[in-house]
């Protein structure tokens, strides 16, 4: 970028972005009507195919000033429509002593502009800038032709932090790998201690784009739905220990199943799904298919029928308080009677008559 001596950044400098025939700029005298004339600017630009008349253009007693109502129809007298920044630009620019113009046009956006990128990038500049400034657009939309489409944080990620030659136009090169330019954060991974474990590549198999935070891994082998979402990895792996553990619910809640109610007492199963649900361990709910607890088996406590404090045996009788011989005489008609619970469950599955 050209300076002044002033340190004034000059404004056809950057509107064009290229050294004026490359002389630096030592002073504001730039900052001058479009079609003035400065001397660090090199000669003109011939005339032999000017008019006569130099009165059309300059005023009568200054050769470097043109008139204020001067204009010239760039499109119409040359065929060549000057957009964006080049309708403000002077004259001189491209009309000087470097030769015909249409040599540098015929160049493209070469034959003015120094290619920063050493042609690295190709030669086809609009691909990214546009005739307004120099700063870049649809770099997204170009970067999904690269090893690296820009996603998620990516996206709005200052092209520096990849791309460490981009001040100097380079941007070839830059890693794909994820640990290559997230080594601090790879560090800072400690819980699970990703270097400890090895887990130093492949880093997309838990993280997404979006950001480190939140990183979920494909658990297929186990669902994490219910209480189990969101839960640290240390609460179900101690000691960093990935591999080798039971997908049993006892074996990471045997305390539960301890300091439950009558579950030891009763030698309730170690199947915990039986009951519970992955969603919380309250309230659990007993799938009791086997005998459908309705009216008024509805809402009673599991040791009212299993008085054993075992689940795989229950009393009727204990409940159901009829007299042997009341039932033996009501049963005489019936084949296979038989005065226990078992017998009662097997004609009267849902405890009716």
């Amino acid at each position: 970028m050209d300076l002044c001596q002033n340190k004034h950044r000059c404004v056809r400098a950057v509107v064009l972005g290229v050294t004026l025939a490359g002389i630096l700029v030592t002073n504001c005298r730039l900052l001058v009507p479009r079609n003035g004339w400065n001397k660090q600017w090199g000669p003109l630009v011939p005339h032999k195919a000017f008019p006569g008349d130099c009165g059309i253009c300059h005023v009568p007693d200054r050769w470097d000033i043109l008139r204020d109502d001067f204009s010239f129809d760039h499109e119409k007298e040359t065929g060549y429509r000057l957009e964006g920044s080049h309708t403000e630009a002077a004259c001189l620019r491209c009309h000087n002593d470097r030769g015909p113009v249409a040599v540098y046009l015929a160049r493209g956006c070469g034959g003015c502009h120094p290619d920063p990128h050493a042609s690295s990038m190709g030669l086809e500049c609009g691909r990214c800038h546009d005739q307004n400034n120099w700063d870049p657009t649809g770099l997204i939309a170009e970067h999904v032709r690269t090893r690296l489409p820009l996603i998620g944080s990516h996206a709005i990620t200052p092209c520096e932090s990849c791309h460490p030659g981009a001040s100097a136009g380079q941007f070839r090169g830059a890693p794909t790998q994820c640990d290559l330019c997230h080594r601090d954060d790879l560090a800072r991974a400690t819980s699970p201690n990703h270097a400890a474990i090895g887990w130093t590549t492949d880093c997309q198999q838990c993280h997404v784009p979006v950001g480190w935070a939140g990183a979920n891994i494909q658990h297929n082998f186990f669902a994490l739905a219910g209480g189990h979402a969101g839960l640290d990895c240390a609460q179900c792996h101690p000691s960093d220990v990935f591999s080798g553990l039971s997908a049993e619910c006892y074996a990471c809640h045997s305390t539960n199943y301890q300091s439950a109610p009558a579950h030891v007492a009763q030698n309730y199963s170690h199947s915990c799904e039986e009951c519970h649900s992955s969603a919380a361990w309250t309230p659990a709910a007993f799938d009791h298919t086997s005998f459908a607890l309705t009216g008024d088996h509805d809402g009673l406590d599991c040791s009212e029928c299993h008085i054993s404090g075992d689940t795989s045996t229950f009393s009727c009788l204990d409940c159901h308080e009829h007299q042997q011989g009341d039932m033996d005489d009501e049963h005489e008609d019936e084949s296979g009677y038989s005065y226990n619970s078992q017998a009662c469950y097997q004609c009267h599955p849902d405890g009716r008559d």
